[in-house]
């Protein structure tokens, strides 16, 4: 059998011609349906990612307690600010931060019609703190759990109670700043049970009471070594946050009477006297004092919480605590009265904004 051999032979110059023809007609086609169908399905695309983003924005604003109102104005505040992923409001507090002081600056630049701007602002702190307190974490279980630097009151035995800060948080004990305590009582310290109440910010208050386990004085750090303990109790759930602050405040007796089924208030000014507020939140303050007034008595405030801004409002002394050690008195305010322009002015030093 004889097997005839095959023979390639060299295209024709009109073949060659044919095929480069049909290369640049499929090319062109695949160019002009890339240029069609690409930019649609890209489009498509980033429509049902920004879709998906917004119904995840909307169910999650629904598990906050948002309601229908305060979600629409964070969509707008959101869309303004041009977060790509609006749920990242949720889940950043530093992003909360940036659209509510972006929106917040937005409204103190227009000039609104209708529409009370302080009570726009207001509300845009107010959904601010609602975003937040439904992001507190779970109650402290113990003492270890709590973050150095905090800010925590302390009472001890027989010396009366002071506000100091957490300097450590070791295995073996939990270790406070040494307090401004009374001439030569340094000493006599050790093993004193001690009392300490810490307001978690945007949760709670906790107290939990030890002993104390020695006194540490090193070169870089002298504290208060307290035994750690599991017994913390979490006693109230604060709907504001509540700042440490040093301001001078003078406060002046309000009496009350009713007069034709009213109640009416007179400024008692020879009862006016000069305190330190230690301590504000939106709803009231506290003000350490040698002269306190009665529980439940009405009186007038005034302060200055920035410089040339004053406040003026009304409060009601709701508790006092009698500091023996230092013959001073704490009272615990509550607002009755206050302007809103005036919150918004407690709620920019609570979260640190600047006020236009």
């Amino acid at each position: 059998m004889e097997i005839e051999a095959f023979r390639i032979t060299a295209p024709t110059p009109g073949q060659i011609v044919i095929l480069i023809i049909l290369a640049v007609i499929v090319s062109i086609a695949f160019v002009i349906a890339a240029r069609r169908m690409g930019p649609a399905g890209t489009a498509r695309k980033k429509k049902a990612r920004a879709a998906g983003g917004w119904n995840s924005f909307y169910q999650i604003a629904k598990m906050k307690g948002l309601t229908k109102e305060e979600t629409e104005v964070l969509r707008r505040i959101v869309t303004a600010y041009g977060l790509t992923k609006p749920t990242l409001v949720f889940n950043s507090i530093n992003i909360l931060d940036g659209c509510i002081q972006r929106a917040i600056r937005r409204v103190s630049m227009q000039e609104l019609k209708g529409e009370s701007k302080d009570d726009l602002i207001n509300m845009y702190y107010r959904l601010r703190n609602k975003i937040v307190r439904a992001r507190s974490a779970g109650a402290i279980p113990d003492t270890s759990a709590l973050p150095i630097g905090a800010s925590v009151r302390v009472e001890i035995q027989g010396l009366g109670f002071f506000t100091t800060n957490i300097v450590r948080n070791e295995p073996e004990y939990l270790g406070l700043k040494i307090p401004n305590l009374p001439p030569g009582r340094l000493g006599s310290i050790g093993k004193r049970r001690v009392k300490v109440t810490y307001w978690r910010p945007n949760d709670a208050v906790y107290v939990f009471e030890t002993k104390v386990k020695d006194v540490l004085i090193e070169d870089d750090v002298q504290c208060i070594c307290l035994k750690h303990t599991d017994k913390v109790r979490r006693i109230q759930k604060r709907r504001y946050l509540r700042k440490s602050v040093r301001m001078p405040v003078l406060y002046t007796r309000l009496r009350v009477y009713e007069e034709g089924g009213k109640k009416k208030a007179v400024l008692v000014r020879k009862d006016s006297h000069w305190g330190t507020i230690t301590d504000i939140s939106v709803g009231g303050l506290s003000i350490e004092t040698m002269v306190p007034f009665e529980k439940d008595t009405y009186m007038r405030i005034e302060f200055e919480i920035r410089e040339d801004y004053k406040i003026i409002a009304i409060g009601k002394v709701r508790r006092i605590e009698r500091n023996s050690a230092r013959k001073m008195y704490i009272m615990h305010i509550q607002f009755t009265k206050i302007e809103k322009k005036d919150k918004n002015e407690i709620f920019a030093l609570l979260y640190n904004y600047q006020m236009i």
